[in-house]
């Protein structure tokens, strides 16, 4: 009897716990039994509270099923209210593997000039210089958009009616067939390329060398037909070229400037036809994202105002502090201070000894880049709209702060009204012209994610005399096939997508 009238009081007092108001309860650390400051308790109906510094909660039940527990550092959960009553009002949370560290928590205070000395200081002095062996990944795109393209070919001494009717032809379709496509790019490579400084007597400077070890690469993207945006005029003059004597040269203008000396069919079909059917790429010219990679990170050295650091081109504020991945960084504004200062971003500086974490930038309002505007005198108009850049920096086994990982991302537009004229090279100069007028938005993207770095043996490594780096430039790789890229491991930006995750 006694056994019944406790098991129904108990079930009474769940009966009136469950219908109350409001309760009290306590957010603890699953394994220290330590209380949890700061828990974020959500209702579905979308009500809640948080925890005091002795982890304790009121909390109003009313109409609630289900509760949602959160806190920085903590594995979230999800609990019925039922569940809740059960366990006394005490919720146990298991701490995330990547869970912050203590001294994280809570920043201590420093002056901005503090700030900015420190951290320029700490980059100069420790940033890794060559020489280092490094993997280097690397994704780059590009796609061309034709807003324009017009040609239009003027009477020639050289080209017959029928033909030059053909080459007119030609010339509407090939416009027309890049207006249609938008060209669009891709490659990826994957590499080991060492690099180490040498002293150039004509800079009078150390400078870097570069050296690819190995080296793998996979065209992503091609929809043009190879057309690319450096390739175009050479396009353009083939169409007229091959209606023309293809036994003789000439001499190519445009409008003052010479472009070639000696062009003839022959040798540029010749030419063409080999890369085509070589489909490969310089070993040394992907080089390139790795050199970009150091010119664009380690701005704190320059004098200029690329130097983010630099309080006299740039205007600094401490902004409230940051987490990235498990840790909370000061976070430092920048913008123009001055007219040829034309960068706007944030700085995120590492606590415990000042490096950059992570920097991202973008042209400031009202700023762009490069600009050209002969579009009257010379028909030439050229500008750079976007850049977006974003940097992060690790630190090596010995604390050397080195590049882990760049995006960039830029949009250009172009505008070229020119006659292209072909001069043959006899004692007539015959000659025949036509004009072109294209209008485009170039944009292009790229990573480049560095890791594995390690030392190597230097001696191995020596200064390239002027015909071996004309060699290096002539090294070529055949692109990897479908199957061979789809069976490697750095396929569809894996290696940066895990690195980034970190940081998410």
């Amino acid at each position: 009897m006694t056994k019944k009238i406790l098991c129904f009081s108990l079930l009474f007092l769940n009966i009136i716990v469950i219908n109350s108001q409001t309760i009290s309860g306590k957010v603890i650390n699953q394994n220290s039994l330590n209380p949890i400051d700061n828990a974020a308790l959500l209702t579905d109906i979308k009500y809640g509270t948080t925890s005091d510094e002795s982890g304790t909660y009121t909390l109003n039940l009313s109409n609630v099923k289900v509760l949602t527990i959160s806190c920085l550092g903590y594995q979230s959960k999800t609990i019925t209210k039922r569940q809740l009553i059960n366990n006394h009002y005490v919720v146990n949370l298991l701490e995330d593997v990547n869970q912050l560290d203590e001294f994280q928590l809570n920043l201590t205070k420093v002056t901005l000039d503090s700030l900015l000395i420190k951290t320029a200081t700490n980059m100069k002095e420790n940033y890794l210089s060559s020489p280092v062996k490094q993997d280097v990944y690397a994704i780059e795109n590009q796609n061309l958009d034709f807003k324009k393209l017009e040609f239009e070919l003027n009477a020639s001494s050289l080209l017959s009616r029928k033909k030059r009717k053909l080459a007119e032809k030609e010339l509407m379709q090939f416009a027309a067939n890049l207006q249609n496509k938008k060209p669009a790019f891709g490659t990826e490579f994957k590499a080991t390329i060492l690099n180490k400084k040498f002293y150039s007597e004509e800079r009078k400077k150390e400078i870097n060398s570069y050296k690819v070890e190995a080296i793998q690469g996979f065209k992503k993207i091609d929809i043009g037909n190879g057309v690319t945006l450096e390739n175009i005029t050479q396009r353009l003059q083939n169409v007229v070229l091959k209606h023309l004597n293809s036994k003789n040269t000439y001499k190519v203008k445009s409008g003052l400037f010479k472009l070639e000396d000696s062009l003839s069919m022959s040798e540029t079909a010749r030419v063409a036809d080999s890369i085509a059917k070589d489909n490969t790429f310089s070993d040394y010219n992907q080089s390139y994202p790795l050199r970009n990679l150091k010119f664009k990170s380690v701005f704190f050295n320059d004098a200029t105002q690329n130097n983010f650091l630099d309080q006299k081109y740039y205007e600094h504020q401490l902004e409230e502090n940051e987490i990235l991945g498990t840790k909370k960084y000061y976070v430092v504004s920048f913008t123009p201070n001055k007219s040829k200062s034309k960068y706007s971003g944030k700085m995120y500086i590492d606590p415990t000894d000042f490096f950059i974490k992570k920097i991202k930038y973008q042209y400031a309002e009202g700023k762009r880049g490069q600009h050209l505007n002969l579009k009257f005198l010379l028909g030439i108009k050229f500008s750079e709209n976007q850049h977006h850049v974003t940097v992060f920096y690790e630190k090596n086994m010995d604390n050397k702060i080195y590049t882990s990982y760049l995006k960039e991302t830029k949009t250009n537009y172009a505008y070229i009204d020119r006659p292209i004229k072909f001069i043959e090279n006899a004692k007539d100069k015959n000659k025949v012209k036509f004009n072109v007028k294209v209008e485009i938005n170039v944009s292009e993207g790229r990573e480049t994610f560095v890791n594995n770095i390690t030392d190597f043996d230097v001696n191995s490594f020596k200064k390239k005399t002027e015909e071996e780096i004309k060699e290096a430039y002539k090294k070529r790789t055949s692109y990897m096939t479908k199957a061979a890229y789809a069976a490697s491991s750095w396929k569809d930006k894996v290696l940066i997508n895990q690195y980034l995750a970190q940081y998410n």
